[in-house]
Parts: C-alpha cells; sequence; structure tokens
C-alpha cells in the first residue's frame, strides 16, 4: 500500500496539467522554523500556517478544530466542548509536540501536555505549525512537532471593536469581545470570551471564561516593548466511559500567565530579543461519591529568553541563545518539588548560489534532574527549479520525564485485606529520545494547483513506560519505536472563487521489539476542506475527514490489543456579510450525525448546529 502510495504521488507531481491564472499569492513569512522571521518558501521545514481569516472561514470553536485538517496532525478527543483534547503530530505522544504562545511554551510540567480547548480563539493571527522535531532549538517535548500560535497585536491606528455571539444545539452559548487601540507610540488589544454547554452527555456540561490584554510601546522603528496577561477559568462535569458513566465528579482549571518581550534591531543585520514569562496552572479534580475527596495539582514555569542573531554576510546568519527555566510542582498527589533547566543553543543558515539553503546547529539542555542533553540539527532546501524544491531533514531530540513520572507517591491498593499492588513514580528515569530524518519536495505545479510530499522516519528509544514490577507499577525507560510516514498536501485553485485543500497521511509506528502497532496511530487519514467565496460577501465550506482504525490499550501501552472503528466525519460552514461591520454565520459539525469515538469509551456528539452574529466597529 505504502509502494502505491509513493509512485501515485510523484506521478501526481510530475505529470498534473499546465492550465494558469492570475492569481497572486501574497508570501507568508514565519518566525517558528528558525526563531526569526523567514519567508516560508525559504525555510528548510514543513511548515503550515493558519490564518485569523482561516478560522474565522472554518468557525472553529476551538484550537483543536482549527488544526485537525492538517495532514499527520491527530487530535486525541475524549468528547464535546470542554472536554480534554491534546494533539499528536507523526505519531508523537501529546507530552512530545511543543505548543507555545507568542514563543512562550505552555506544556504542563506535570504531564508534558496541552489542553487545546484552554486557548482562546479571539486573539490568534496565525498558528504556525513545523512538522518534525525541533529539540535544537527549543529544546525537551519538540520531537513530533512545533505549534506556535501567534497573537494579534493592537491596531496599527485608530480603534476597533469586534463582537461575536452565538447559540447552538446543546444550549451551547459563546460570547466573544476584543478591543484595540493605539495612541501615538503605544497600543493596547483586550479580548474575552464566555462559553458554556449542557453537553450531550450526562455530567458533560462546560463552562469557561478568559481574560487576555497585550499592550506595546515602540518608541522608534527599532524597538518594541510587549507586556502580554491573562487568564482563563473553567468548570466541568466528567462522565467518564459511556459503558461505566460517573455522573457527580467535576474538575476545575484555572490559568494564568505574564509575558514581557523586547525586541531590538540597532541595524538591517543584527536583531536582540529578551522575554521573561510565568505559567501558572490550577487543577482541581472533585471525585463525589462514595466519599467527597479532592485532588488539587498546582504548578507554576518562570522563564528567561534571550537570543542575538546576526547576518555577518549576504549569505551566512547566526542565531543563539540563553535559556533559564523553573518549574514548580505542588501536588495533593505528588507532593512539592522543583527542577531547573539551563539552555544554550546556536544555528547557522547559509544561502548559497540563489537555490541553496542549509540549516546547521545544536542545543545543549542542562536539567537538575538527570543531566545534560546535546540536540544537534541538520536541514536543507534546494531549488531545482522555480516552481520545484527539495528539502531534507536530519535531527535529534528529547522528551524530559514529567512530574508525574518522576515523583508520582507511592500508593498501595489492598482487597479483602490483602495486598494486591501499588504504584509509584521513578526519579531515575533518564528522558525520552528521538532520531529523524525525512525528505521532500515542493512543487508549484500551475497556477492552479500547490503540492508537497513529505517522506520521514523517527527511531524513538527509552521510551517512558508504566510497567508492572512485582506488583508495583511504575514508569520505566524500556521502550522503543520506530515510526515512518507520509505527508501529501495539495491546494487545488478549481475556479477564481473555489478553492480544494486535500491532505493525505500514511503512518506506520510499531514497538521495536515486538513490531505491534502503537496505540491510537491511524494508518490512513484523509481531510479536505472545499471553500467558496462570492464577490457579495458569502462564503461557503465543506470539511471532511477520515480515519481510520486504530488500537486501543487494555494493560501495556504499547500492547494494542483492542481495534478502535475507522470514522468519517463531514462538517458545513457559511457565512454573509449583510453590511460592513455585519457577518451572520452559520456551522454544521458532524453533518451526517455519525456515531463514533476518536477515543474508546468516550462518544463525540451528533449532529451539532450553531448561529453566530458579528458585529465590528
Amino acid at each position: 500500500m505504502k509502494t502505491k502510495v509513493v509512485i501515485f504521488s510523484l506521478l501526481f507531481l510530475l505529470f498534473s496539467g499546465k492550465a494558469r491564472s492570475e492569481e497572486v499569492n501574497l508570501e507568508k513569512i514565519v518566525v517558528t522554523p528558525s526563531r526569526t522571521e523567514e519567508e516560508i518558501s525559504g525555510s528548510a521545514r514543513n511548515v503550515d500556517v493558519i490564518t485569523a481569516g482561516d478560522i474565522e472561514k472554518s468557525q472553529a470553536e476551538d484550537v483543536s478544530q482549527a488544526l485537525t485538517g492538517l495532514a499527520s496532525v491527530d487530535i486525541s478527543d475524549y468528547g464535546g466542548l470542554g472536554a480534554t483534547k491534546t494533539i499528536r503530530i507523526r505519531g508523537s505522544t501529546a507530552a512530545q509536540v511543543l505548543v507555545m504562545v507568542d514563543g512562550r511554551p505552555i506544556n504542563s510540567p506535570r504531564d508534558g501536555e496541552v489542553e487545546l480547548s484552554a486557548i482562546p480563539l479571539e486573539n490568534i493571527d496565525r498558528i504556525e505549525v513545523v512538522h518534525g522535531p525541533g529539540s535544537s532549538l527549543y529544546g525537551a517535548g519538540a520531537m513530533g512537532g512545533i505549534v506556535n500560535i501567534i497573537t494579534k497585536r493592537p491596531p496599527e491606528e485608530g480603534s476597533s471593536t469586534e463582537l461575536t455571539t452565538s447559540f447552538g444545539t446543546f444550549r451551547t452559548y459563546l460570547e466573544r469581545l476584543s478591543h484595540g487601540a493605539r495612541i501615538g507610540k503605544a497600543g493596547y488589544l483586550v479580548t474575552g470570551e464566555y462559553e458554556s454547554s449542557a453537553g450531550f452527555r450526562d455530567n458533560s456540561d462546560f463552562r469557561a471564561k478568559d481574560l487576555n490584554a497585550k499592550f506595546e510601546y515602540s518608541p522608534d522603528d527599532n524597538n518594541k516593548l510587549m507586556l502580554s496577561s491573562g487568564f482563563y477559568r473553567s468548570d466541568a462535569g466528567t462522565p467518564f466511559w459511556i459503558t461505566a458513566p460517573d455522573l457527580d465528579d467535576r474538575q476545575r482549571n484555572l490559568k494564568n500567565f505574564q509575558d514581557l518581550n523586547w525586541q531590538f534591531k540597532p541595524t538591517d543585520r543584527t536583531e536582540l530579543s529578551a522575554k521573561i514569562y510565568q505559567n501558572y496552572d490550577r487543577l482541581e479534580f472533585m471525585e463525589n461519591t462514595p466519599d467527597f475527596t479532592k485532588d488539587i495539582h498546582v504548578t507554576t514555569t518562570r522563564g528567561l529568553d534571550l537570543q542575538h542573531s546576526y547576518r555577518f554576510t549576504g549569505a551566512y546568519q547566526a542565531v543563539y541563545g540563553f535559556n533559564y527555566v523553573t518549574n514548580f510542582n505542588d501536588s495533593t498527589a505528588s507532593a512539592k518539588h522543583d527542577y531547573i533547566v539551563r539552555a544554550g543553543y546556536l544555528e547557522n543558515r547559509l544561502d548559497l548560489f540563489e537555490k541553496l539553503n542549509l540549516d546547521f546547529g545544536a542545543r545543549l539542555d542542562d536539567y537538575s534532574t538527570f543531566g545534560s542533553e546535546i540536540s544537534p540539527n541538520f536541514s536543507f532546501r534546494y531549488a531545482l527549479a522555480r516552481d520545484f524544491k527539495l528539502r531534507g531533514l536530519i535531527s535529534r531530540s528529547f522528551r524530559a520525564p514529567t512530574f508525574n513520572d518522576l515523583y508520582w507517591p507511592r500508593k498501595d491498593y489492598y482487597y479483602g485485606g490483602f495486598w494486591i499492588g501499588a504504584e509509584e513514580g521513578n526519579p531515575n528515569l533518564k528522558p525520552e529520545r528521538g532520531i529523524t530524518g525525512e525528505l521532500g519536495i515542493e512543487a508549484d505545479i500551475n497556477r492552479f494547483i500547490s503540492s508537497g510530499l513529505t517522506f520521514y522516519r523517527s527511531d524513538y528509544n527509552d521510551l517512558i513506560t508504566w510497567v508492572d514490577e512485582s506488583g508495583v507499577w511504575k514508569p520505566k525507560n524500556i521502550n522503543s519505536a520506530v515510526i515512518d510516514g507520509i505527508e501529501f498536501e495539495n491546494k487545488i485553485r478549481l475556479t477564481d472563487r473555489l478553492g480544494l485543500d486535500l491532505n493525505y497521511s500514511f503512518l506506520r509506528a510499531k514497538d521495536d521489539k515486538t513490531h505491534k502497532d502503537l496505540i491510537y496511530r491511524p494508518r490512513h487519514k484523509v481531510d479536505f476542506s472545499l471553500n467558496y467565496s462570492s464577490r457579495n460577501g458569502f462564503a461557503l465550506g465543506l470539511d471532511g475527514q477520515f480515519v481510520g482504525q486504530r488500537f486501543h490499550v487494555i494493560d501495556d501501552p504499547f500492547d494494542g490489543t483492542v481495534k478502535v472503528k475507522q470514522f468519517f466525519v463531514l462538517g458545513l460552514h457559511a457565512s454573509k456579510k449583510i453590511k460592513p461591520g455585519v457577518t451572520c454565520a452559520l456551522t454544521i459539525d458532524n453533518l451526517l450525525n455519525r456515531k463514533y469515538q476518536v477515543i474508546r469509551n468516550y462518544p463525540k456528539p451528533g449532529f451539532f448546529i450553531a448561529g453566530i452574529l458579528k458585529l465590528e466597529i
């Protein structure tokens, strides 16, 4: 099957038609692949960019919906609005994907993951998704990929206000407000959101609110000072498995952050930046029966980032920096602990012959818990022709053990007065390690079709797995895995008003010793988005996704024995600008009212429809 996919993809790239149109695409600028601004066409990495316009057109409810249609991106979704949603890329775990907001890492040091539904949509300018490892620049966690959410800046001039209101199935309400203004050399942007839902299952109700503010001051064209702060609060029912529902347990989450960033460009060749930040996360879980218990997990991360980039000549640029991070954990389960990370990195870029770009460098991370890790990287991009480019990568990456892995307290279990087992963490864990190689081609086949084809392979070692050791379950570095796959991405302009995005992902993820499939890694995934826009402000979109069969865990996370059925879902979204500043929209999820599960025993909602009204002042 894999051979057929490769042959078909190459034939499609090489022999597509030669139609032409007059459409002009503005070059997108990205910062995540190299930590400096560069045109996406010059990056040696496979990068996707989702703009605020894309999010608005899709009428996405949360960040997970905005990301789910990308090649090799798999969302672990435990239900409806407010249920846990995390991201995997290229067969990684959720803890092996680094998620940032404006370059500020937000992965929880408690479990290494990011709850996507807790990231507000209303202040997102764009989302940059880097496929593949990025530890050479960003350190731990960037094994499968990087998601960098870039937030909106204050208006360039004057003021602007946006108000969005929505009501949908399951008594789902959404209110969003955004207001910003520019006053001389300073500007501000304030965004807020409230959402609630009665839920589609018993005890699946959800309420959340957030408020974010960004202040910007630019004394001159070469200096920029930005201060961002915000909070998020949610309260949700936790219904557990559909086969064993839990109708009275609750979960609450409180997050806040502060981020101060300074950027300075003294000359055209050099740029300096400094960032200090803090993330605070408080998670409460209330078990109401048979006796009321309340677990509280608090983590705090404080970080300092310093970076300097200098272009020595027109062909050579160096980017180097230093990071210092402290992580604190205060949990009723795993007690109080902390660790420190010190890191330095150097990235070199060579632009040769106007056709060849080389990126190479390394990062050294020193952890107070387990020692040092070195993550080298080499990548290239070569323009075989103006519209045909070849790129490659080989890179080392790692993931650090989390607080839960290291310090989960000893807990013994008894039945009928007899000891039946226990669980505890392992402070002697080593980091997970990986080596990834990839080769890709990108082609503007004609003015109607742009395609990309990427082959990759990742070898992971020292994977952390909870195992039974003489009746005691504890995490150990015992597993290794081999993951290889294909990303086939296409943007097709059918007419001047009608476009199609079509992505196919092939993934083969197996335990290197048992050769069994890793759990929740679909072999095949197909995503498409068909979008139409008229001259009078009407837009219509149809989205579809097919996800192949997956395996579910029974005892050993690397011994998938239970199959989770494949599924196909459709969504529809439409909007109409009634007059300047007034837009009405309609969105439908699960158009065919399918019964399906992304995670076994956690059903997804059926047919969902919502109406939306947006006012711009």
